[in-house]
Formats: C-alpha cells, sequence, structure tokens
C-alpha cells in the first residue's frame, strides 16, 4: 500500500494526472461542439428533407458527442482526485514544460493538423484549378504524424498511408455513399 501511495505522489504520476486534466478540459470543449454541430445538421435535414431526429444524419454524431463528453467528464473528476491542477500553466512553470525535449512534437502535432484540416482542405494545386483531393490530403498528414513520431520504417509508413487513404475513400464514396471533400 505503501509504494503505491508513494508512486501516486510521484511527480511523474502528478505531471500525467496535469496532462489528463487539461485533455479532459478540451475534450469537453470539443464534445460540446461536436454535439452542436450534430445537432445544426439534425436541424438541416430536418427542415429541408422532413426528416425525424433520429434518421437524421447528425444523431449518430450527436451520441457520440455525448459519449466523449461523458468520457471527458469522467476524466476530469479522476485527475482532479488525484492530484491533477492547472498550477503548471502559471507562464514561469509553462516555459519550463515547453522547453521540454519532447514538447516539440506536440506543436508539431497542431501544425500538422491545422495543415490537413485549414490549408490543404479545400485547397487548389498550384497554377491550376483543381482542388487538392481528400485522399492526398489524408495520405499527406498520415505520413507526416508516422515520420516524426518515427512509427515504423518509411517504406511501412508510406504503404500504410497510401492502403488507409484508399480505404477510407473507397469505403466512404462507394460503400456508405457520403462524399468526402
Amino acid at each position: 500500500m505503501e509504494d503505491k501511495q508513494i508512486r501516486e505522489r510521484s511527480p511523474e504520476f502528478l505531471r500525467a494526472r496535469d496532462r489528463d486534466l487539461l485533455f479532459g478540459v478540451i475534450l469537453t470543449a470539443a464534445s460540446i461542439a461536436l454535439c452542436i454541430y450534430a445537432i445544426r445538421i439534425s436541424s438541416a435535414c430536418m427542415r429541408i428533407l422532413d426528416a425525424t431526429f433520429y434518421t437524421a444524419p447528425g444523431f449518430l454524431i450527436l451520441i457520440i458527442g455525448i459519449m466523449l463528453l461523458a468520457c471527458a467528464v469522467y476524466l476530469i473528476v479522476n485527475a482532479l482526485r488525484n492530484g491533477g491542477s492547472f498550477r503548471w500553466l502559471i507562464p514561469s512553470r509553462l516555459w519550463k514544460q515547453l522547453r521540454d525535449d519532447k514538447a516539440h512534437y506536440a506543436v508539431l502535432a497542431f501544425f500538422y493538423l491545422y495543415l490537413y484540416m485549414v490549408l490543404l482542405w479545400d485547397a487548389k494545386i498550384p497554377f491550376t484549378r483543381i482542388t487538392f483531393p481528400f485522399w492526398a490530403n489524408t495520405m499527406l498528414f498520415m505520413m507526416l504524424i508516422m515520420f516524426t513520431f518515427k512509427v515504423a520504417r518509411p517504406r511501412t509508413i508510406i504503404i500504410m498511408s497510401v492502403v488507409t487513404s484508399i480505404l477510407v475513400y473507397v469505403t466512404f464514396k462507394f460503400m456508405i455513399g457520403v462524399p468526402l471533400p
């Protein structure tokens, strides 16, 4: 029992709970945004197509949003019970955290996500009027993430990215019938 108490008060354990708390708050905000989005698209569909709430496309998204919200609340409560706090967000402590050798990975991951979701989502290929295809955008994003985190050998990363992008595109476009951007 003493070993567990010592481990639970170690700096690494408390840092992990601090990260859990921050992620829980971010996940809460994202889940609420997802629920609002789901209700908006369901409302629009019900107006336009005279659909019921349960058959509208946002219903499943709303359920996913609610489940994510429940997970976020659990994560926050658990982190707070085990000593998590936002003290590390004080500017002097935050600067120390950002200088950590692994902090640049988080910055790179968010930069790649920004590229994927904002810059390349509906971008035109330079000097043409052709929109950058979804499958190429997804493949590029996956490759960047996997190369950054050194998930596998380069050949394996390329194969995984190509196959996954094509499978996602084919599944949504032809099997499910949902057009992707």
